[in-house]
C-alpha cells in the first residue's frame, strides 16, 4: 500500500515536473476584450473579405490543427499570409496555443515570399529585396517569429520583435509578456 502511494506520488511529480505555465491557458469564455483587440480583429476581417473573398468558403474554415501545422512545418509564405487573416475568426482557439510557440526557435524556412521584406533576412541573403512589398520586423522563418507575428496582427499588442538573434532568455521574457496579457482578459 504505501509502495503505491509512493509510486504514485513519483508519478505525478514527473508528469508535473514538464509542465509550463502555456499548458494551462484557456481563452476565457468571457473574455472582455480592450478596443485595441476590437479593432484589430475588425480589421482583419474585413481584409479578409477584401483579400480572399473568391475563396472564402474554404480558406476561413481551415482547422486550428490544419493552420498550426502550416505554422510549425511549412515553409510557404501563403500560409503565415493567410493565417494573419484567418485568424480573425479562430483567434480564441489559437491564441493559447501561439503563446507556447514563442519560445521555438525552430527554423521552418520560407519561400513564395513574393514582394515581403524581413531586413535581417534581406542583409543575409536570405531573402532577395525587390523595392518595395510588405515588411514584418518578426522573423519569419522561425515558428517563434510567426507566432509573435500573428499574435501581434490580431491583438494590436507589440510586446516585441523576434529576429533572427533573439535569444531564448528573450523569447521566456516575450512569452511571459503575452501570457500576463492573456490572464488579463
Amino acid at each position: 500500500m504505501i509502495r503505491t502511494i509512493f509510486t504514485l506520488i513519483i508519478f505525478l511529480f514527473v508528469a508535473f515536473q514538464g509542465k509550463t505555465q502555456t499548458d494551462s491557458l484557456k481563452f476565457p469564455t468571457n473574455a472582455k476584450l480592450s478596443e485595441k483587440f476590437q479593432n484589430a480583429i475588425n480589421k482583419q476581417t474585413k481584409e479578409y473579405d477584401r483579400l480572399f473573398f473568391h475563396d472564402s468558403s474554404t480558406t476561413k474554415h481551415h482547422s486550428v490543427q490544419f493552420m498550426l501545422d502550416k505554422i510549425d512545418k511549412d515553409s510557404n509564405y501563403f500560409y503565415i499570409f493567410l493565417a494573419e487573416y484567418w485568424i480573425a475568426f479562430h483567434y480564441q482557439e489559437i491564441i493559447p496555443h501561439l503563446i507556447k510557440r514563442i519560445t521555438n526557435k525552430k527554423e521552418v524556412g520560407l519561400f513564395n515570399t513574393a514582394d515581403l521584406i524581413i531586413w535581417e533576412r534581406v542583409q543575409s541573403g536570405h531573402l532577395k529585396f525587390y523595392g518595395h512589398g510588405g515588411i514584418s520586423a518578426d522573423d519569419l522563418f522561425t515558428i517563434a517569429g510567426r507566432a509573435n507575428r500573428l499574435l501581434t496582427k490580431i491583438t494590436g499588442e507589440n510586446f516585441g520583435i523576434v529576429s533572427m538573434n533573439s535569444d531564448q532568455e528573450f523569447l521566456q521574457s516575450l512569452q511571459q509578456k503575452w501570457i500576463d496579457w492573456f490572464k488579463a482578459l
